[in-house]
This record gives structure tokens, C-alpha cells and sequence, in this order.
């Protein structure tokens, strides 16, 4: 085994997804009481048993297995100049490492608002899109500090992880799109809606 550092990703895959499942658990307490929001997951395909609070997905579970076999192959096939591994390596780190430092970011926030009730008042409705957007912005800052940090430091890692961010930005906006779609289709009547989609 050429790189056992490789195995970081699964761990991290990991981890996103019990941070996720544990962030929307604290969400509960009181965070939500005062900011209405319709889906604590914004990845459409894990929406189902993030609401759930699955800890253990059988699904996901295949994928991170799936990953574990795919970096053992990876690492037996990583020559000691390959600048292409080292820069897929940082795009999956750094895409992984973005999404546990959100969700330790709310994590922190939902700890603090549940020990510090009085912090906080009153009540906002936040729509699905609205948070969509934050998330895509969020992710176009990260765009800018990477590209900051490739100039001064060009390495195959680093501009991976500019790399992922750009995807991350790019994969926002398609659940955006999505979301859109859906919102069009829950504000037109039934009816109208089968005539429009007739073709």
C-alpha cells in the first residue's frame, strides 16, 4: 500500500454524514423553534434520512464501503509523481473537510443557542431556496479563498480543493434548479399544471 493517508476520505465521508445526522438533532432544541426552515439536508438524495435522524443508512454505509475499496485500489496504483492523484486526493479532503467545517460551525451555533436561550427572539421563515442560496454563496467564498491561496501556492492539492469548491458551487446551483422546479410546480393548480406539461 502505496498511500494509506488515501484512507481519510471514507473517515471523512463518515464523518460528514453523523455530523449532518447530529447537527439536525441539535437543530430541534431550539434553533428551529425560532427559524422555520423546510429541509435541514440540502442534498435532495439524503433529505429523507436526515429528517429521520438515521444514524446508520444502509445506503450510505455501501457507499463509504465502496470508497474504502476504491482508495485501496488507488493507493497500489498512486506512482511516487503523480500529480493527478495528489490533486483528486485534495479535491475529495477539501471537499470533505468545507462540508465538516459547516456542519461544525452549526453544530457550535445550536450548542450555544440551546445553553443561551435568551439570545434570541422571535420567529423567521426562511424558504428552502433562500438557504440553497446561502449555501451556494458560502461555497463561491471558499472559491475566492482557494483561488488566493492557488496563486501563492499552485501545488496539485491546492488546486484540487479550488477545484471542489467550484464543483461544490456548480452542484448547489442543480439542487437549486431542482428546488425551483418543485416550487413552480407546488404554485400552479393541478389542472393547469397537466395542460402546461402536455406536450
Amino acid at each position: 500500500m502505496n498511500h494509506p493517508e488515501l484512507f481519510i476520505i471514507p473517515l471523512l465521508i463518515l464523518s460528514d454524514y453523523l455530523l449532518t445526522v447530529w447537527g439536525a438533532v441539535l437543530s430541534e432544541k431550539n434553533y428551529r423553534q425560532h427559524f422555520k426552515i423546510e429541509n435541514y439536508e440540502l442534498n435532495p438524495i439524503w433529505q429523507k434520512s436526515i429528517a429521520q435522524k438515521r444514524w446508520f443508512n444502509p445506503k450510505f454505509m455501501g457507499i463509504v464501503v465502496l470508497v474504502i475499496g476504491f482508495c485501496f485500489v488507488w493507493s497500489n496504483g498512486w506512482t511516487e509523481k503523480d500529480v493527478f492523484s495528489e490533486g483528486l486526493f485534495g479535491f475529495f479532503v477539501i471537499l470533505s473537510t468545507s462540508l465538516i467545517a459547516v456542519h461544525l460551525s452549526n453544530i457550535l451555533t445550536f450548542v450555544y443557542m440551546a445553553r443561551h436561550p435568551q439570545s434570541i427572539s422571535g420567529e423567521v421563515e426562511m424558504s428552502h431556496l433562500l438557504i440553497l442560496k446561502m449555501a451556494q454563496f458560502r461555497s463561491m467564498g471558499l472559491v475566492f479563498v482557494f483561488i488566493v491561496i492557488a496563486i501563492f501556492s499552485p501545488t496539485p492539492f491546492v488546486i484540487g480543493g479550488l477545484v471542489s469548491q467550484v464543483f461544490l458551487s456548480i452542484l448547489k446551483l442543480r439542487w437549486l434548479a431542482k428546488a425551483r422546479a418543485v416550487e413552480k410546480k407546488k404554485n400552479i393548480p393541478p389542472k393547469l399544471y397537466e395542460q402546461n406539461t402536455v406536450i
